[in-house]
């Protein structure tokens, strides 16, 4: 009866502490696109775009929260500069306006303030509960602070692209600004040559200044 009466309470408290470590951060890293490539080539080199639009799955297997439902479209591009120029990646020359991703990590973090102050309530009659509390808390911070690091990690940032090379990452945008027929200017450094690719005409236009 007494090992009874002392497995009881420690198994309670061993299951509120599980049940309150609910929050997590766990997502898959994206893999380089290579379809709905629109491409210039010319002399054995050239240059593309690929991009894949979000849906939900996609969401919850890189992203691990479903950002479409929060209001956010997000768009994986991968640039490859398989020629011999300097390309400027901005991500200004993109026909869609953007949203930073701070903005959209911080819509999606976990928010565990509710159910630790219904922990804290309960243990004033239970004690383990306060324990859940504290758990959940550091729980939950430590699942946004890998969130944040993640997403970081994974958007495109504005950079030089050099020859044969590639870029890979994720924009976002506001789904009543998004539109699938978008576009990207890309420059070359040395010459100011406009690469514009467009998702609309599926091919590359060069300006030439």
């Amino acid at each position: 009866m007494r090992i009874k009466l002392f497995l009881v309470p420690n198994l309670c408290i061993v299951f509120l502490i599980g049940l309150s470590g609910c929050a997590h951060y766990r997502a898959k890293q994206l893999n380089k696109l290579s379809n709905n490539s629109i491409a210039y080539e010319k002399d054995e080199q050239f240059i593309s775009l690929d991009y894949r639009i979000f849906k939900k799955r996609d969401c919850r297997k890189y992203l691990d929260r479903n950002v479409l439902s929060k209001g956010y479209q997000p768009i994986q591009i991968t640039f490859t500069n398989n020629s011999s120029r300097q390309l400027e990646l901005s991500m200004e020359r993109f026909s869609l306006p953007l949203v930073p991703i701070e903005e959209v990590a911080d819509t999606v973090h976990t928010n565990t303030t509710r159910r630790a102050v219904g922990y804290c309530l309960a243990g004033l009659v239970f004690w383990p509960f306060a324990i859940s509390a504290v758990v959940d808390g550091v729980g939950s911070s430590n699942a946004n602070k890998k969130l944040d690091r993640d997403f970081d990690n994974k958007q495109l940032h504005n950079k030089i692209v050099e020859p044969f090379s590639s870029v890979n990452g994720l924009i976002f945008v506001q789904k009543e600004d998004f539109d699938e027929d978008f576009s990207l200017t890309i420059i070359d450094k040395k010459n100011n040559d406009k690469f514009v690719l467009s998702t609309a005409t599926r091919r590359l236009n060069i300006f030439e200044e």
